[in-house]
């Protein structure tokens, strides 16, 4: 392990200068490569996300196991735990209440119930859909990125931001078979904004075939991602709209390597935790 962390720091320093700028390029292949390292973690997420004007925050603890994916998540505050095998069930979480209903429910990961207006779902836990998020916007506009290597309370992290002024909307009509989550997914953009932006749409498996909207050109008009420059994770993510802060996650207590009981991603073991 000891040598690990060494390359990691030779690495970091690497593609950073003496004036701490660093070469976007290599900051991704560094970040991609901590990622794809990873066998198991769990860490403490704090998220604040816009829903229709309003800004409402939640915290989690989550345990992720990197392949074959599971999650694991536990509400910090309610203590409602929520359980994710796509292997068992991929288009359902397992929702594991701490108290009314007193009865464990299969639940759709992208529904009205579990995920409501939240931006995320179970599914895109841990780092592998928000890296693919912002190294897509820095293949779209890679001149509007800078990496910067900074020490922030004591902590060397690498610093990754982007803002343009082109963010805008444009027309687009769903085609057969389209749905919020999948026009989103076409475009690489928040799957939340299509809501937002546009009044036909309510969630995000919503038809959209025939529909009319607006479509963002970009994720966000602003994105700022802080990583760890000893382990590559994040930090700190901020994503913003013309409107402001769009959404904000922060990231603490990371734990890798973790020696989990084999049946911890069943529902007999998470009944048990508690």
């Amino acid at each position: 392990m000891r040598l690990i962390i060494l390359s990691l720091i030779f690495f970091v320093s690497a593609v950073c200068n003496a004036q701490q700028k660093c070469d976007c390029d290599s900051v991704f292949t560094f970040v991609y490569g901590q990622w794809d390292k990873v066998n198991n973690m769990s860490y403490h997420s704090a998220k604040t996300e816009r829903k229709m004007g309003v800004m409402e925050s939640a915290e989690f603890d989550f345990v992720i196991q990197r392949s074959p994916f599971k999650a694991a998540g536990v509400m910090a505050e309610k203590k409602h735990r929520i359980l994710y095998d796509p292997a068992q069930n991929e288009k359902e979480a397992l929702y594991i209440p701490n108290g009314f209903p007193f009865t464990n429910l299969w639940l759709d990961i992208n529904g009205h119930l579990f995920r409501g207006l939240n931006h995320y779902t179970i599914s895109n836990a841990g780092c592998n859909f928000i890296f693919g998020i912002i190294r897509n916007e820095f293949i779209k506009m890679p001149e509007k990125f800078t990496c910067t290597k900074k020490n922030i309370n004591g902590a060397a992290v690498i610093q990754i931001y982007a803002e343009t002024d082109d963010y805008s909307t444009f027309e687009y009509t769903g085609l057969k078979g389209e749905t919020v989550l999948s026009i989103s997914e076409k475009f690489k953009v928040l799957a939340y904004a299509l809501i937002e932006y546009n009044d036909n749409l309510s969630g995000y498996t919503d038809d959209c075939e025939g529909l009319k909207m607006k479509v963002p050109t970009h994720y966000g008009s602003k994105v700022n991602l802080v990583v760890s420059a000893k382990h590559g994770l994040p930090n700190l993510i901020q994503v913003s709209d013309p409107k402001g802060l769009i959404q904000q996650y922060k990231y603490t207590n990371y734990k890798f390597d973790l020696k989990l009981d084999p049946d911890y991603f069943t529902e007999d073991y998470q009944d048990s935790i508690d």
